[in-house]
């Protein structure tokens, strides 16, 4: 592939080691690797059967190889293997038997029967046929399994995939071309561009794409519907999030406390779904429950992933590093402004210098509000931030006060009570006494709204977005025109206007002034 002198490095958060350097793919080198896909889906596409059998034995050899796949996450990005099991790994061989289980039947031709009389010779048919080559532009913090759900619905569907991963998680996108080939799928179906943000763009402007996926920023986000317009590429887009819980009077203590504490720490927070606001509704438990979450927070181990010898002889840590130095100042240029305005810091508030990667102490700030920067803008680390409200339209009013609408949970001893507020948050995903969850299911729809996104992927839904849905209309009459052709005789528009009235008027007498109309008027067309 030629390449640019741009150069990337895999750097290893918990230890900054250099864990390989690559070239970046230049113009020409992303034009290969889109017309080898493009060749691929134009000359020997694999049927719906095969491709299924395919990746039955892809999801054998993920299971086969867990532990190889978890660890290079664990090196690459910090996570816990915890978190790689449960988080990456789990979900997207949920994804393989749930497109076994599901696929044929959401991808066969559907009959659509029509409600308009006239039209009953007709047959009608919906098919769903791939599209061609599908961009897949994927981000570090979930590097196998936000990718990998996308990538094997995009091949379900009968389409070839460019992948370019994040140039943080650069070998797990190798790893996941690397799977595919193993599994059999033919050469050129799933490829994978090693790049930095140029690479993406090369991939995003490509007049061969027939989608383009992403999961990144809002900043991403505007710039590849800026990249994608000038060829009309259709775009889904999953952003970022600020995504709030709110907390009702009765909801028990050690339970909410222990959910909002893993929704808000779980990948060091580095997750779009990351619970980072928290509205109380002032009770008598409020107090207990502020102190329990900081007593499980401080509580949470800190540092470097355990590998998979370290399992067998000790406890592992259970939040990891930061991805890298920009985030880690992020993060703790936020708490500071929070401080500085009034915040309090019940816990947490400082960066770990003495740990050699990048780590941030796993945070609990109340006294907020939503002039400060840790109440309105993405953290994407450890923070929690908690506010207590004195009623529940005052917590859906704030919790709905964000530019971000990606998910929002509600925590309650009534389940019937908290499913009330769901129809009032304005966001893609409602929990109740849970959060973050639903990424990892296959069957149930992930998106947001406002700048959380554009579409839906995983589900039924989004494998919609891999097709063209194509209307294919089978007309058999033999004879006589349609009704509705030429020539416009002197009885036409009566004939139709007798007939709206005959199918839809307001009253019996005026159905029955209209049937007669139409057929008077039928031998007058």
């Amino acid at each position: 592939m030629t390449t640019t002198t741009n150069r990337i490095r895999s750097i290893c958060p918990h230890t900054k080691q250099v864990l390989r350097e690559f070239d970046c793919a230049d113009q020409a080198g992303v034009n290969q690797v889109v017309a080898s896909a493009a060749r691929r889906f134009q000359t020997s596409r694999l049927d719906l059967n095969a491709r299924l059998r395919l990746i039955s034995k892809l999801r054998t050899l993920i299971a086969d190889n867990a532990d190889e796949i978890a660890q290079l996450i664990s090196s690459e990005v910090g996570k816990p293997l915890s978190e790689c099991y449960s988080c990456e790994i789990a979900g997207v061989l949920d994804t393989c038997v749930w497109l076994n289980s599901n696929a044929r039947r959401l991808l066969a031709p559907e009959r659509i029967g029509l409600a308009n009389p006239l039209a009953l010779l007709k047959k009608c048919y919906v098919h769903h046929e791939p599209l061609g080559v599908i961009g897949v532009i994927s981000p570090w913090n979930f590097p196998f399994s936000i990718p990998m759900t996308t990538v094997l619905q995009a091949v379900a569907a009968g389409n070839t995939v460019v992948l370019k991963p994040s140039e943080k998680s650069t070998l797990v996108g190798l790893k996941i071309a690397e799977l595919f080939l193993q599994a059999g799928f033919p050469e050129g179906t799933v490829n994978v561009l090693v790049g930095d943000g140029q690479t993406g763009k090369f991939l995003s402007e490509h007049p061969q794409l027939s989608r383009l996926i992403l999961t990144g920023s809002v900043r991403a986000g505007q710039r590849i519907v800026e990249q994608t317009a000038r060829n009309l590429t259709p775009v889904t887009l999953e952003l970022g999030g600020k995504d709030a819980a709110i907390v009702l009077p009765d909801a028990p203590v050690k339970y909410t406390a222990r959910g909002l504490v893993w929704g808000a720490f779980t990948n060091a927070g580095q997750a779009c779904a990351s619970v980072e606001r928290v509205y109380i509704v002032d009770g008598a438990n409020t107090r207990a429950l502020i102190d329990e979450i900081v007593k499980q927070t401080k509580q949470l181990r800190v540092g470097a992933p355990a590998s998979l010898a370290d399992l067998e002889t000790g406890t592992p840590n259970d939040v990891g590093p930061i991805i890298d130095e920009a985030q880690l100042n992020k993060i703790a240029a936020q708490v500071e402004d929070a401080r500085r305005n009034g915040a309090s810091v019940l816990c947490g508030g400082r960066v770990l210098s003495d740990l050699p990667g990048y780590f941030y102490a796993p945070t609990v700030l109340t006294g907020v509000n939503h002039g400060m920067a840790v109440m309105r803008e993405e953290t994407f680390g450890p923070v929690i931030a908690i506010m207590v409200v004195q009623s529940v339209v005052e917590a859906l009013r704030l919790a709905n006060d964000s530019d971000f609408g990606l998910t929002a949970s509600v925590w309650s001893a009534s389940v019937r009570d908290a499913q009330k507020l769901a129809p009032h948050l304005q966001v893609g995903t409602v929990y109740v006494n849970d959060c973050i969850f639903s990424h990892a299911a296959p069957e149930l729809p992930w998106g947001g709204v406002k700048h959380s996104g554009i579409g839906r992927s995983h589900s039924h839904i989004g494998l919609m977005d891999m097709v063209n849905i194509k209307n294919i209309n089978l007309d058999t009459a033999r004879g006589a025109g349609r009704l509705w052709w030429y020539p416009y005789g002197a009885g036409h528009a009566k004939l139709f206007q007798g007939g709206i009235q005959a199918m839809h008027g307001s009253s019996l007498s005026a159905r029955v002034r209209g049937a007669v109309q139409m057929v008077t008027h039928f031998f007058k067309k």
